[in-house]
């Protein structure tokens, strides 16, 4: 079997190319991966890497997946980075019908709506799910201080602290498509899910983000203390989700439930601690992206309080042409 891993440069990339073999118990797969440029350490536990165009090149990125796909024939591709999952959703049917690889994606409508913060809250206040409070400009906030947040971004891109009205109406002039967020004091939990071909819930894994980096959590801790079952099943019977998808909320001082993202993609940081805990999100996708049968039950969490403390690891590389 063989594997391709997308934009495989980053913290997912390294942990799918180190330990997929292990994840899915076959250890005679050929992994392959590809990234917008070649520094990176992912390419040292990949059987054969490729450099394509980043995503946010829309033309030139499909242009080349496609070759890519009909040259190196993986039977499966998991892509990895929010952009590159907005675009594969865009161009999906494009992928399917050019090429023979499988891969899952939930529908571009979904990303049009889950992408977009201000969009994203309306939905989820519409269902009655709740989420902080916003303003869609500067003259409408009523409470300092928020957080002036891009309403397209990933992580903690963009993100900047605003505790009066002259600097959030100076950054609403400089920045396009902002939506201003209460800033809320409390707990932050991120639950990783998986969804099958029809949209239904699978698994799920409860953590809580105990310390970030970049927007990815390095310790998180497992946290059912407030579980949100009913509302993953209610967000995904209306805006259909397919495959992996991580959603953020907070539990903040009032003992308020808040959800503040939904991401179609694999979390980030905490991956590991979830698929630690009996959430293998990474052989589900395999398996039904395949369309291979399996039994729900085997990937359910265990709900321990366990905590992943991750670090990082240094791997060194010597060129021939030395400076002596």
């Amino acid at each position: 079997m063989k594997i391709l891993i997308g934009s495989c440069g980053g913290l997912t990339g390294v942990y799918l190319s180190r330990n997929l073999k292990r994840l899915l118990g076959i250890p005679n797969i050929t992994l392959l991966g590809f990234d917008s440029n070649s520094e990176v350490v992912t390419r040292f536990f990949l059987d054969d890497f490729f450099i394509i165009p980043p995503a946010t090149e829309e033309n030139l990125f499909v242009q080349d997946l496609v070759k890519l796909l009909n040259d190196a024939k993986p039977d499966v591709y998991i892509p990895v980075h929010s952009n590159e999952v907005r675009v594969i959703s865009k161009y999906a049917q494009v992928l399917r019908s050019q090429t023979p690889t499988q891969f899952l994606i939930s529908p571009y409508g979904t990303y049009e709506v889950l992408d977009d913060k201000l969009k994203a809250y309306e939905e989820l206040n519409e269902m009655g799910i709740s989420t902080p409070k916003y303003f869609i400009s500067a003259s409408n906030i009523t409470n300092f201080p928020v957080l002036a947040k891009p309403r397209r971004s990933s992580g903690s891109k963009g993100i900047t602290f605003c505790n009066n009205q002259r600097l959030a109406e100076a950054l609403e002039e400089s920045w396009n498509d902002l939506v201003f967020v209460e800033l809320i004091q409390g707990r932050e939990i991120t639950v990783d899910a998986f969804f099958d071909a029809q949209g239904r819930l699978v698994t799920y894994n409860q953590r809580e983000r105990l310390k970030v980096l970049g927007g990815a959590a390095i310790v998180t801790r497992n946290d059912f203390s407030n579980d949100v079952k009913d509302y993953l099943v209610k967000i995904a019977s209306r805006l259909k989700i397919i495959g992996p998808a991580n959603f953020q909320f907070f539990i903040d001082n009032e003992g308020r439930t808040l959800f503040t993202d939904v991401n179609l993609r694999f979390a980030s940081g905490g991956l590991p601690l979830s698929v630690e805990s009996g959430v293998n999100l990474v052989k589900l996708y395999v398996l039904e992206a395949l369309g291979q049968p399996y039994n729900p039950s085997e990937f359910q969490s265990d709900r321990k309080k366990r905590t992943m403390y991750r670090y990082f690891e240094e791997l060194y590389e010597i060129e021939e042409n030395n400076y002596f």
